[in-house]
């Protein structure tokens, strides 16, 4: 089993990220790409917007790959 950690910042950074992407293929009139990317920064944050019902303390996301 592997595990990553984020904090509440790790994933408002890679919401960011995933938006820049996605911003820049739209402008590049490559909408699908760009819902894909769009798609990805939703996952993530609807996974901050769960965090947020946390304690400061405990704001951490742990993803968990088990095979």
């Amino acid at each position: 089993m592997t595990t990553i950690s984020f904090t509440s910042g790790q994933i408002l950074d890679i919401i960011s990220a995933l938006e820049e992407i996605e911003n820049s293929l739209y402008d590049a009139e490559n909408k699908h790409l760009a819902v894909y990317y769009m798609n990805m920064a939703s996952q993530f944050h609807r996974m901050y917007d769960k965090l947020q019902a946390l304690p400061g303390e405990k704001r951490v996301a742990e993803l968990v790959l088990a095979s």
